[in-house]
């Protein structure tokens, strides 16, 4: 035992910077690993946490069409067992807000009737402020995904727009209200004062709106409730509805997708781990192959060789395991909180779960370095004392070798016609074929997940140029209605018909539309009522830029387009026909399109005017105007003069405005981890490259003793060497590119799916792309030339003597 331990030592000893590397390398992957195992670990369970805690709605009853009477539904929801409801809640809409100056577009606000507790369902929690019953009068409650997404703090005034007036409220607190206040949403619900409802909303005209939150016991169960409900009523509900996928969905996407990447490129840094152990043990048996040859003759057993290698790195393992397991629990805190921000609050701490699995994960990470040190250890029972001591290998080994160095290939057409210095790379390159392969694969993974964050995040960034394809229109200026009751449609439609800049102008509104899913696609006896989302548009679609993935947008009145999960939902292909009821009255469409949407989870359809029009001649309920201009690069201009002509009743900003005030956020959130993982694989990048060549160098040092006795200096040895290094890591880089921009993508479209989008709309910037896959090049290339240094420190005479 004494001897196996004094080996280990002076093994340990011997090779300090690449020991330390390799420690350092396990640290990583462990990290990795383990972050990754606690972030899926917590995956929607700080949303659970949070929606059971408040006893959240399951379904949010909303009855702004006026078809059906709040206060009967209501009524006949309150008898049932087995729910739970919220009380009606009264509110006004608005969607015209400023803060610091600054008007904040694209945020469509509940003015809510605040109603004392207790409440039964969507219970309020208060992150910062000051608890109580009802919001003090002249002051807000504000959810937090609107403070953290414009820094509104408590005590700051906030200026809401309603139409010739403004009311002026401070945030007296911001709370956690789960149903609508998940991160980068554009709704928000505003708890006012009682008294301070009724004064400033009192004199407006319009028509005041209910809502209601429903907990169900068994969520499963919703259905036979609905079905219930039809018969005893005699028709479905006719209002709209939003379910709990809907509600959830947006808390879920952000850590599904982190929660992917994590996995996936921790699996990718375990396996390079292990092949980069492997790999630096085999090496180290073959550079010390003399020596346990030397070693055997003695009468060294095999066994005791093995358990010296094995001692050596299981405890290199040890030492570099545990920090990388602490680590992991400050990283993963870190993202999960930036990612579940809309669901904290100031005093409450942050509970982590799955710190169990975490260490589990460590120590199986443990125990498979350990298995693989054994299986590679174990080569050393093979070595023959007298081979070794001749060859330095075995004598198969050593003529397999002297033969591919030897072949016509590469003596005739190869290294008869390159310049010495590229021979001298390419000989590298070609004698050490395991760490040229390990150094292929490793530029290529490198690259592929620089890439892969690069394109994710540039999507993101870039979604205005991408806009149909994630569901929205591709219109260049949005008009939206802050005030219906002072908003004039035909003043408008004048104003931009005698603007010779704009081309086309098309009005969308927005209908309920009530279908059945058939019994035989449920999971149920009876059919089940299903609420979708239709969009109206008053004009072409084709002109806005709404696009489809199959078939194409209704032009004519019977005509149909609807989301991917819709179709999925409804078991629907082209073609086919659908039964809704819009207003009360059912209708007959044939399905001309089949689109992808992030907005809904695209549980959503696309009808025209004239379709609702059949059911309502009356029908003029359009909230957004779309404007296309001849010169898009003049948006920003005519929007500004629009804005100013119809500012009491309307907000008119770009599409980029608007996207970018739903998605920067986003983009935010997965700007930090996408960061730690391209810093992370070029750091391993350059340890395990630095491993490889200092051990290749090693083994050739006789050969570079000679190179420097016939003249050769250190630095031109260096280069050529880098210089082969260099080009394989470009091949590598090469691949990685595309498979970063292809293959990865297509990874992810499997999580997004459930949240309707099928194929994700990429924004290749290749300029972009080149330059942060040569990142990873980079880092081979200086790794490769500082493991080079040992070069100026050889001695041709001794070398050449040895």
């Amino acid at each position: 035992m004494a001897v196996i331990l004094k080996l280990g030592h002076s093994y340990l000893r011997k090779n300090k910077t690449q020991n330390l590397f390799i420690a350092l390398l396990i640290l990583l992957s462990t990290l990795l690993v383990c972050t990754s195992v606690i972030i899926l670990a917590n995956t929607g369970n700080q949303f659970k946490e949070m929606h059971s805690r408040t006893n959240g709605s399951h379904q949010i009853l909303t009855f702004d069409k006026g078809l059906n009477d709040p206060q009967t539904v209501y009524d006949w929801w309150a008898a049932q067992n087995g729910v739970q409801i919220s009380p009606l809640l009264a509110y006004r809409t608005l969607s015209g807000i400023t803060f610091e100056g600054k008007d904040i577009a694209n945020l469509y606000l509940y003015m809510m009737n605040t109603t004392p507790p207790p409440w039964k369902v969507d219970q309020l929690l208060f992150a910062s402020g000051q608890e109580s019953s009802t919001p003090a009068q002249g002051s807000v409650w504000i959810p937090t995904s609107m403070a953290n997404s414009y820094n509104i703090t408590v005590g700051d005034t906030v200026h809401f727009k309603t139409g010739t007036a403004v009311l002026h409220l401070t945030v007296s607190a911001v709370v956690i209200d789960v149903p609508y206040g998940a991160p980068f949403t554009n709704t928000a619900r505003i708890w006012m004062h009682p008294t301070d409802y009724e004064n400033d909303f009192g004199t407006f005209a319009g028509k005041e709106h209910y809502m209601m939150g429903m907990h169900f016991d068994d969520y499963d169960s919703h259905s036979s409730y609905w079905d219930r409900y039809t018969t005893e009523t005699g028709a479905p509900f006719l209002e709209s509805i939003m379910d709990f996928e809907s509600i959830s969905s947006f808390y879920l996407i952000i850590n599904q997708m982190i929660g992917f990447i994590m996995i996936f490129l921790g699996v990718v840094m375990l396996l390079i781990a292990l092949i980069t152990i492997g790999f630096t043990l085999s090496d180290a048996i073959l550079a010390n192959y003399k020596t346990i040859g030397i070693l055997k003759s003695l009468g060294l057993t095999s066994r005791h060789i093995v358990s010296t290698y094995v001692v050596q790195y299981a405890l290199l393992s040890i030492i570099a395991v545990l920090p990388g397991l602490v680590l992991s629990m400050f990283v993963s805190r870190f993202i999960i909180r930036i990612s579940v921000s809309s669901l904290q609050t100031d005093h409450a701490h942050l509970v982590i779960e799955g710190i169990g699995m975490a260490v589990f994960s460590g120590l199986l990470l443990l125990v498979l370095i350990i298995g693989f040190i054994v299986i590679y250890a174990s080569k050393t029972r093979m070595i023959e004392p007298a081979q070794a001591i001749r060859y330095g290998m075995s004598e198969r080994d050593n003529m397999r070798l002297a033969g591919r160095m030897n072949s016509p290939l590469a003596n005739r057409v190869l290294f008869g016609r390159f310049p010495v210095s590229w021979v001298i790379g390419l000989r590298n390159l070609i004698k050490n074929r395991k760490s040229s392969v390990l150094m292929l694969l490793l530029t290529m993974t490198a690259a592929s997940v620089l890439v892969f964050g690069y394109v994710v995040l540039s999507s993101i960034n870039g979604i205005d140029r991408t806009a149909a394809k994630w569901g929205y229109d591709n219109a260049n200026i949005a008009a939206i209605v802050v005030d219906k009751m002072t908003f004039s449609r035909a003043e408008m439609q004048h104003v931009l018909e005698e603007d010779s800049r704009i081309t086309a102008v098309g009005w969308r509104g927005n209908v309920t539309g009530i279908t059945l899913i058939p019994s035989d696609v449920s999971s149920d006896a009876a059919s089940q009522s299903f609420s979708l989302n239709l969009s109206v548009l008053d004009g072409r679609y084709t002109d806005f830029g709404f696009e489809t993935l199959r078939g194409h947008n209704p032009e004519r009145v019977n005509e149909i387009s609807i989301g991917v999960n819709a179709a999925k939902r409804l078991n629907k292909q082209l073609g086919d026909l659908i039964e809704l009821y819009i207003e009360g009255e059912k209708r007959t469409f044939i399905i001309s399109g089949i689109y992808q949407a992030i907005s809904n989870m695209s549980l959503s359809g696309r009808i025209t005017a004239e379709a609702v029009r059949s059911v309502n001649p009356d029908y003029d309920d359009a909230d957004v105007a779309f404007i296309n201009i001849i010169k898009p690069s003049q948006a920003e201009v005519i929007a500004a003069q629009l804005n100013e002509r119809f500012k009491a009743s309307a907000s008119i900003v770009t599409q980029k405005m608007l996207l970018d005030s739903l998605y920067a956020e986003a983009a935010h959130i997965l700007m930090y981890p996408m960061a730690l993982f391209g810093l992370l694989f070029i750091l391993v990048t350059f340890i395990i490259i630095f491993i490889t060549c200092r051990i290749s160098i090693r083994k050739e040092s006789r050969t570079y003793g000679i190179h420097k006795s016939i003249g050769m200096t250190s630095g031109r040895i260096r280069s050529s060497i880098t210089l082969g290094v260099a080009g394989l890591s470009l091949i590598g880089s090469t691949f990685g590119v595309f498979v970063g921009m292809y293959l990865l993508p297509l990874l992810l479209e499997k999580v997004l799916s459930g949240y309707g989008i099928v194929q994700i709309p990429l924004v290749l910037n290749w300029g972009g792309m080149l330059l942060i896959a040569c990142l990873g090049m980079l880092a081979a290339v200086i790794g490769c030339w500082l493991a080079s240094r040992e070069i100026r420190q050889m001695s041709p005479r001794m070398l050449v003597i040895e």
